[in-house]
């Protein structure tokens, strides 16, 4: 394994891991909803959190991978050019 798939395997343990405690959040805060306590904060940092953390993985590899200068597949079209 390469240096670059091992970083990247790192990554994604955290990013699925930051992704299931915030859905466990939003579970959280949706029970305790029901529950009669107010739990709304638990519901809103757990879509934020997701929210957060899907975009910077999203960003982040669209920069590794121009700065790492990945050409685009053959079925894949490249829009600026």
């Amino acid at each position: 394994m390469s240096p670059a798939q091992a970083r990247w395997r790192i990554r994604r343990r955290l990013i699925i891991g930051t992704v299931l405690f915030g859905g466990a959040m939003i579970v959280a805060g949706t029970i305790g909803l029901f529950q009669d306590r107010f739990t709304g904060e638990l519901v809103f940092g757990g879509v934020t959190l997701i929210s957060a953390v899907l975009t910077a993985y999203s960003t982040m590899a669209t920069f590794d991978d121009k700065w790492q200068g990945v050409e685009p597949g053959e079925s894949e079209v490249n829009p600026d050019g």
